[in-house]
């Protein structure tokens, strides 16, 4: 195996270990539910490792019955579950046939989060004369999927290690929120004390009403920034630092494309920067119809754009990354 090819596995399975780790260490405490956060992270892992086309089903329909994602082209789908109890498989099953998946689904796949066990045929007599489901081939588990991601290209395990480093914080998060490692990339807190030197900067009179405004909101921004991952504050700090004043609004802006193809990252993965952005109200298009550009957006009270004026009084590019990436306002001061 090359050296880079063995250098992007090495991480990929250092990255679904550590999540097997806190899955495992969930259920032995009970805890077996998967967000939907979790569904939607192993369905791009398995269309990046196996080429798949699958979908979030619960997306549209919270809790759909039996299964989590489909790849209807393929008249594939996958189960992914916490427990690797054959109880949990048969019960799965039941529901899968009596909702009627069995006409539409060639093949039903278990993805277990933990180890699977070594199923026998006789648990699964009901099903005798179904060809939906095999137990010696169609339950998976992370030691699966690392065996198919080594096959894959050096391109290809790029794609998927990169993809883990981007989401690896968020979703030990969301799998176990108050672990260890769920903590690890918590930010250093640094707020601003006063941001008298950024606030004098721009005309405010110390002790006046503005002058508190002006600071409060700049204290609301920080909290929404500390409350991101740090891919998503290194997607605003790139157009922040990279980007260019939209033409009315005097946001920072940069055009859509550019984005996807300066950092690497794909339309798909732009789209999730974009949506989970967008919630917490930090960015915009420039048109709902037909999106161009993205424009950074966080209004102070004197109804002037933080990252605009951001970039004004930060100037380099490291300092910005200081205070957007690393949370560290105190530069403010």
């Amino acid at each position: 195996m090359p050296i880079e090819k063995a250098r992007l596995y090495q991480n990929v399975v250092m990255k679904l270990s550590v999540l097997r780790y806190m899955v495992k260490s969930q259920s032995k405490a009970g805890k077996t539910d998967l967000n939907r956060d979790c569904e939607s992270f192993f369905r791009d892992v398995l269309n990046l490792v196996y080429g798949y086309s699958l979908v979030n089903l619960n997306d549209d329909e919270l809790n759909h019955a039996a299964i989590d994602l489909a790849d209807d082209s393929r008249r594939l789908c996958i189960q992914v579950t916490a427990t690797s109890a054959v109880g949990k498989l048969q019960e799965t099953m039941q529901k899968f046939v009596k909702h009627g998946h069995d006409t539409k689904y060639d093949r039903l796949v278990f993805l277990m989060l933990a180890d699977k066990k070594n199923y026998q045929p006789r648990s699964f007599e009901e099903f005798k004369g179904k060809s939906f489901f095999d137990c010696k081939k169609d339950v998976w588990d992370i030691d699966d999927v690392l065996s198919q991601a080594e096959k894959g290209t050096v391109d290809e395990l790029k794609a998927l290690s990169d993809y883990l480093d981007a989401q690896l914080p968020s979703i030990t998060r969301a799998i176990a929120p108050t672990s260890l490692l769920a903590q690890a990339e918590q930010v250093v807190d640094k707020p601003a004390k006063t941001a008298a030197a950024f606030l004098t900067h721009f005309g405010h009179t110390p002790g006046a009403v503005e002058w508190a405004a002006e600071f409060t909101a700049l204290q609301r921004l920080y909290k929404k920034l500390q409350a991101l991952s740090k891919n998503q504050r290194e997607f605003l700090s790139f157009i922040t630092i990279n980007g260019t004043d939209s033409q009315f609004k005097h946001r920072r802006s940069m055009v859509i494309q550019t984005v996807t193809q300066r950092l690497q990252i794909g339309e798909a993965h732009t789209r999730e920067y974009y949506v989970a952005l967008e919630a917490a109200g930090l960015i915009e298009v420039d048109s709902e119809d037909r999106a161009k550009s993205f424009e950074l957006t966080f209004e102070l009270e004197s109804g002037c754009d933080a990252f605009t004026l951001l970039q004004e009084y930060l100037a380099t590019a490291d300092k910005i990354t200081k205070a957007i990436v690393d949370c560290d306002f105190s530069i403010l001061d």
